[in-house]
């Protein structure tokens, strides 16, 4: 049996900040898992023309959890918190 449930789709993720450096991103995971706030990760790839041939990941987090982990974030040192870009928009895609 189906449940009303079932058909309700719930999109509330938002990108939060995007990340260049693999040792700041695994900084940022421990803050975010340390004060239990879920997010995802979506990698970007590398443009072919764009001088930066670094990979881009973007942290996505619940639009209800952001404010926790802003202050999460704050407890990170200041030459980290320089390499993280707060971008705070919708997530276009939708992955389900």
């Amino acid at each position: 049996m189906e449940t009303a449930f079932q058909k309700v789709k719930v999109h509330n993720e938002i990108a939060w900040c995007e990340v260049n450096d693999p040792v700041v991103k695994e900084q940022l995971e421990r803050v975010l898992l340390k004060n239990r706030v879920s997010y995802c990760i979506s990698w970007g790839k590398p443009s072919w023309f764009h001088p930066d041939k670094k990979e881009k990941c973007t942290f996505c987090v619940n639009q209800l959890q952001r404010e926790t982990a802003e202050e999460a974030v704050q407890s990170l040192p200041e030459d980290m918190l320089s390499k993280i870009v707060f971008i705070n928009r919708k997530v276009e895609k939708i992955y389900y």
